[in-house]
């Protein structure tokens, strides 16, 4: 009988599907189970890496539908789920999770979300994170000022080059703030858990010579109440930014593009950094969009129907399981 696999790091096999990072798992589980439909966990093949897109075997060719944590494959037979930058947002897509998502190639228009139900989701999300100065991440509790209209940078350590989403690095990235910044100051926090000390000791040394540029480890939402705009590769700080009303420019391939400013050379900083500044609304919207439309809310009423919604495009409706 058809079955669902779960392909997950071998940290997360045992347990009950305990984190936050595994919480769509531990609902499927669930609700596969009232149909007497089987959730199989296996460990997830080392040669299907971050940078992976396609195989040259079958062996998801079993009749099983396969679903692969944190990744971005594109085979038969094959979905890819993740957290989409917020928890209890997911992704499950036929493409790839986050910058791979196929949310990247999807047109976007506001009046696809009308604009209360928009503004009730912004107020929720503001509330939860903004307000409570909460982040994905453990932040620092004590508050602290910085100068405003800073351009903030956010370091994401060497996932997304590996990942195949960008070709620049963090320090080339700061390096092109530097040279567009004009006089604003330079706010730079390091990623908490995958910046290394290489990389931290370069910001320093920067910063040594640059009196514009602060490396710091301050909770994101002071570093955001400060800031004109934000500069990542594709951070999930540059959602949360949104949350403050603050542009967002990015240096990668990114699948929420679709509201911010794109770096695709280092010289184009200055210039796309002037147009986004320009940018004073739509942050309502395109978050309810995002997060509403083009992912799984793992509260919503509607998840098991928008569940199989996605399993049958993917060629897996309720009938093959029974």
């Amino acid at each position: 009988m058809t079955k669902i696999v779960l392909h997950l790091k071998a940290s997360d096999l045992h347990g009950e599907f305990s984190g936050w990072h595994l919480e769509f798992y531990r609902i499927l589980e669930a609700l596969m189970a009232a149909h007497r439909i089987r959730v199989e966990s296996r460990q997830r093949d080392s040669d299907i890496r971050i940078d992976t897109r396609s195989l040259h075997d079958s062996r998801f060719e079993d009749g099983n539908l396969h679903i692969i944590d944190d990744r971005a494959l594109r085979a038969p037979n094959v979905l890819n789920a993740g957290v989409a930058y917020f928890w209890r947002f997911w992704q499950l897509d036929p493409q790839g999770v986050k910058a791979f998502s196929s949310t990247g190639d999807a047109p976007y228009d506001p009046d696809q979300m009308p604009r209360r139900r928009a503004q009730s989701f912004f107020d929720n999300m503001h509330k939860r994170y903004v307000q409570s100065r909460k982040s994905k991440y453990a932040q620092p509790g004590a508050p602290q000022r910085f100068p405003k209209g800073a351009i903030s940078v956010f370091f994401q350590g060497q996932y997304p080059v590996n990942s195949g989403a960008t070709s620049i690095t963090d320090i080339g990235m700061l390096k092109a703030v530097q040279a567009g910044a004009g006089d604003r100051p330079i706010l730079v926090k390091p990623h908490p858990l995958a910046s290394g000390i290489p990389d931290i000791a370069k910001a320093l040394s920067l910063a040594e010579a640059d009196s514009r540029i602060t490396v710091t480890d301050a909770n994101v939402h002071d570093i955001l109440s400060a800031s004109c705009a934000t500069v990542s590769i594709n951070s999930t700080v540059a959602l949360e930014g949104f949350l403050h009303r603050k542009p967002a420019i990015l240096f990668g391939r990114s699948d929420f593009h679709h509201l911010a400013g794109q770096v695709r050379n280092p010289q184009e900083f200055e210039t796309t950094l002037s147009r986004e500044l320009e940018r004073d609304e739509g942050y309502e919207q395109f978050l309810a969009w995002y997060f509403l439309k083009m992912c799984l809310p793992l509260n919503s009423g509607r998840l098991e129907e928008r569940v199989w919604q996605i399993f049958s495009k993917a060629g897996f409706p309720r009938s093959r399981f029974t």
